[in-house]
């Protein structure tokens, strides 16, 4: 008989971990490649465009096409919403993100969104997201009759509030209320103006009609590194998940190529 040496362990004691046992427990290493940047604001858009795309091309069936000019383009099953990225041949100076929706092919658009190349691709899925959870071919909320304007706004508002942004008092203007709420480094701002009198395009085009306005700038107050508009009449839920990202104090992963070059005297990489 071969003896065995050793005390073999007792029953139900923890056995030592196995090399690959011990490998699932680590954490995976991160990619040498990978920046987490923060504030997300200030980290530009990323590569993958696609990633505001997707909600909408997923389950709520949106279908997508490109023009001869790569211009893409998604629309609604209903045919009464729209989300496109222009970069050429933008039928309007402003954003080269186009969101929009109308109640029937042949009415007016009810209301419009427009956001810069640079604004983080995070923050526009978040919108998507928001829409294609919302989007019923039918609902009123998503394409129908201008909506009534007021307790919406303070939710949206509340939500920077509850992040530590704050409100800019010296914000009111001749004829007009311009309500400002501020990041904690007065790097980004979520302005909102009213009275609300105009047509959504004639809000989008115009920085002195009713409108939301989200931008963020290496420099307070000065030219933004992006904006987002939205005119009055978007569904309060879209332009919530937005914001909700917009405050998220979490960082935004990038590649060091990808963060502008203006920003980098004031974000933290990690």
């Amino acid at each position: 008989m071969t003896e065995t040496s050793g005390t073999a362990p007792e029953p139900g004691a923890d056995l030592p971990a196995t090399d690959s046992q011990a490998a699932d427990i680590l954490p995976a290493a991160r990619p040498a490649w990978e920046r987490l940047v923060t504030p997300g604001y200030l980290a530009g858009p990323g590569t993958v465009a696609d990633d505001a795309f997707n909600p909408l091309t997923g389950q709520a069936g949106w279908q997508a096409w490109s023009d001869d000019l790569a211009n893409c383009h998604l629309t609604s099953p209903c045919g009464r919403a729209y989300l496109g990225f222009l970069p050429e041949a933008n039928p309007e100076p402003v954003g080269l993100w186009k969101a929009w929706a109308r109640p029937d092919h042949h009415s007016p658009r009810t209301w419009m969104a427009a956001f810069d190349d640079y604004v983080p691709y995070e923050y526009i899925g978040a919108f998507t997201t928001a829409w294609a959870a919302a989007y019923r071919p039918d609902s009123p909320r998503i394409a129908g009759p201008r909506a009534p304007f007021g307790s919406d706004s303070d939710r949206i508002l509340a939500i920077a509030r509850a992040a530590g942004w704050d409100l800019d008092h010296a914000t009111r203007r001749t004829g007009r209320v311009l309500t400002r709420l501020t990041a904690p480094d007065g790097r980004a701002a979520i302005e909102l103006r009213t009275p609300v009198n105009s047509r959504p395009e004639d809000e989008i085009l115009n920085d002195r009609a009713a409108r939301w306005t989200v931008w963020a700038a290496p420099a307070p107050y000065r030219r933004p590194l992006w904006e987002a508009v939205f005119s009055t009449a978007t569904p309060a839920d879209l332009i919530a998940a937005f914001v909700t990202a917009l405050v998220d104090p979490a960082p935004l992963v990038r590649e060091e190529h990808q963060i502008p070059s203006a920003a980098r005297p004031h974000i933290t990489l990690t």
